[in-house]
């Protein structure tokens, strides 16, 4: 088994720079408009929504992150006490990228023909305009960037003046400001006038349609294939230039002529009216294709061959994957699939007698990671101890493990006294759901019984009364419709004599009583069309009215119940408490930074009351499960002096940074092609989605 991993790792044997030239990016930084000094914003960057789709976003964040560490600027709640995971590369490219954007013109980069509105987006028209000497052209305050991918922008049309010779496009710095875009090399328009495209010549080409007052252009350009493209209200108008000259920084530029013309710029921060979102996803489809698509035509057996060689080497490295994590069962079934379907022959290693020996170290420690997924803390411990003695003992980073452990322990408690908290909520709001619904419904009667009266009331004006009390029972008002309590105390025993006294508080009247009882409860019963309604229905008497209409009835069962769900969470969060302190105790005199600050972010836990929807609600999910196992896998395999990283893992972290700093270096495809959006664990987002809402509701 130690002989297959180290065979791919051996293809990456670090993360190291790939060699590029910075020529690009060092010509992309010295411009006259460009200072030499970058000034960061403390705020968190802003750019157009689309770009959240390449892997602009990406990097304009891990920036923003990197310059908060930097001048130990306090984080955001949600990056507290996370590990910096960019290389020393990756800080160095950070420290001189300017990634700003296109936000308004350039006040100082513009022709004295033209004026900026105090918008700082709107371009009007102040020269003669005569001749073409008079044109004037406007630049943005920074250059488009290669990292977009994609950048695209849009003009609105406010007033076509007098001709509508109005241009948008994009430039050199180098260029003249007195000049259409696309008039000079390093310049490329679409007119309106005439809708001809100009390619850095006074000539232009037939394009698109002229454009006028209303109508909103829209300019794009693509870093991935060096061409560009324009859109008029929301329509794509195709292709304007292809095989375009980009190593220079390229500027959005507008040009106007003649007077009248008047324009306003849309750089994002309002939405655009084409839909460039859905063309950005279109292009890196397009890429992907190219990468993954290709023809797999066998034409020559030396092509057989290699692709023969392809599918063993991408076996045998998933293999080897599942091996390192300790995936036994799965490893066993694909080199048995192997066999069966292609009659390809892997090895869980190349000796028979370590494969058993290697094949009960993956049982181990995948009882480990079982063990720590399923959230049993003081098993994983166990199992470490018992099946590789000394890895948590070892100096350095055997302690951190143990700490990490034990922290894991805590937090798992804190996710069970939640569990118990929660069904105590839910249990009270339970009692107080069925209490009011118990009240409505008392109320519900008293209004069914006030309406019967009226109808007997009615009745007996014309028949006569059924049934003969003071005149303080049911007539007491004359004209008005008596209470169900007022009824209640009417047939008490302190205004009746005729009802008989009840040794008991039962609210229901047995069918099958004795018949004096019966005859008794006939004669003294109020009759509503002939039938015994208090027969019927509860008896309610002046000593448990009350009781009855606020639901004390129901009290008593329910509030047992919440007696022992509230032991149960106030137990719970005892045993959590006790095993902080116990913590605090044994590290009290740890004076390593990274002990104090993980004890102080899993104590913080401790301090909402609801700790799932909490600045530090990161910490209960349960993908920090997988991350701690793959932790103590590493560890173990490094106390065996094997090798940490699966060689999959490694290939996958040199693509990613090889991806990266393409797009550092300003290549268009690797800034729309983002890798992660192609490698995301989909189980581990649903199990952990499932998790949060088995224990508190989603927030929307």
């Amino acid at each position: 088994m130690a002989s297959i991993t180290p065979t791919y790792n051996a293809a990456f044997p670090a993360l190291h720079q790939t060699g590029l030239t910075s020529q690009r990016r060092a010509s992309a930084h010295h411009h006259p408009t460009t200072p030499s000094f970058i000034q960061r914003s403390i705020a968190p960057p802003k750019f157009p929504s689309y770009l959240k789709q390449t892997l602009y976003g990406k990097l304009a964040l891990e920036q923003y992150k990197f310059h908060q560490q930097k001048h130990e600027i306090k984080p955001l709640p949600n990056n507290v006490n996370k590990k910096s995971t960019t290389t020393c590369l990756e800080e160095e490219q950070m420290e001189v990228l300017d990634l700003r954007l296109p936000t308004i013109w350039n006040a100082k980069d513009k022709s004295k023909n033209i004026e900026i509105g105090s918008n700082g987006i709107d371009l009007s028209y102040i020269g003669p305009g005569k001749q073409e000497t008079h044109a004037a052209l406007a630049r943005a305050n920074f250059p488009m960037r290669p990292q977009c991918g994609i950048f695209y922008y849009e003009m609105k049309v406010i007033s076509k003046g007098d001709d509508g010779y109005i241009g948008i496009g994009f430039c050199a710095a180098s260029n003249k400001v007195e000049r259409l875009p696309g008039w000079d090399p390093d310049s490329w328009g679409y007119h309106g006038d005439d809708g001809h495209s100009f390619a850095g010549s006074g000539t232009g080409k037939n394009y698109g349609p002229c454009y006028t007052t209303g109508d909103i252009i829209g300019c794009g350009v693509n870093f991935a294939d060096n061409s560009a493209f324009y859109t008029k209200n929301g329509k794509f108008l195709g292709i304007a230039f292809t095989d375009m000259n980009l190593n220079h920084p390229m500027f959005p530029a507008i040009g106007l002529r003649t007077p009248g013309e008047q324009v306003t710029v849309n750089f994002g921060h309002e939405p655009f009216v084409f839909d460039i979102a859905q063309y950005v996803n279109d292009q890196k489809t397009k890429f992907i294709d190219e990468i993954t698509l290709k023809d797999t035509a066998i034409d020559t057996e030396k092509d057989r061959k290699e692709g023969l060689y392809t599918k063993e080497a991408m076996d045998q490295l998933i293999l080897s994957y599942l091996i390192h994590h300790g995936y036994t069962g799965t490893a066993k079934a694909v080199v048995q699939n192997a066999g069966h379907v292609s009659g390809q022959e892997l090895f869980l290693s190349s000796n028979n007698d370590i494969s058993k020996a290697g094949e009960k170290d993956m049982e181990e420690r995948q009882l480990i990671r079982s063990a720590i997924i399923h959230g049993k803390i003081d098993e994983a411990i166990t199992l470490i101890d018992k099946y590789f003695p000394g890895v948590l003992q070892e100096e350095g980073r055997g302690e951190e493990l143990r700490l990490s452990l034990k922290c894991g322990k805590f937090v798992e408690m804190m996710r069970e006294y939640c569990e118990c908290n929660k069904s105590r909520r839910l249990r009270t709001n339970s009692v107080d759901s069925r209490i009011s619904t118990d009240i409505a419904g008392s109320q519900t009667s008293d209004h069914l019984l006030n309406a019967t009266e009226d109808r007997t009331t009615r009745s007996n004006s014309v028949s006569g009364p059924s049934i003969t009390h003071s005149p303080t029972n049911l007539m007491s008002t004359p004209g008005r419709r008596l209470s169900y309590a007022a009824i209640t105390a009417s047939l008490s025993p302190s205004n009746s004599s005729e009802i008989p006294h009840q040794k008991n508080d039962s609210m229901d009247i047995d069918d099958d009583c004795d018949s004096n009882h019966k005859a008794d409860s006939a004669s003294d019963s109020i009759s509503f069309n002939g039938g015994n309604a208090w027969s019927r229905r509860p008896s309610i008497t002046s000593t448990n009215s009350n009781n009855a209409l606020n639901g004390d009835h129901l009290l008593a069962p329910m509030e047992e119940e919440n007696v022992t769900t509230s032991t149960e969470a106030a137990l719970s969060l005892n045993l959590v408490m006790q095993y902080g302190q116990m913590l605090q105790k044994e590290y009290q005199h740890d004076t390593r930074g990274k002990t104090r600050s993980s004890l102080v972010e899993i104590f913080s836990l401790l301090a909402y009351d609801d700790p799932y929807n909490s600045p530090v609600a990161d910490l209960l999910k349960i993908s920090k499960r997988d991350a701690l196992a793959t932790d103590v896998n590493a560890a173990i395999l490094a106390f065996q002096n094997r090798p940490e990283m699966p060689a999959m893992e490694r290939i996958y972290r040199q693509i990613i940074l090889c991806n990266k700093e393409l797009a550092y270096e300003g290549y268009g495809k690797a800034a729309l092609i983002n890798i992660d959006d192609y490698c995301t664990n989909d189980i581990g987002k649903n199990s952990e989605r499932n998790n949060a809402n088995s224990v508190t509701p989603m927030m929307s």
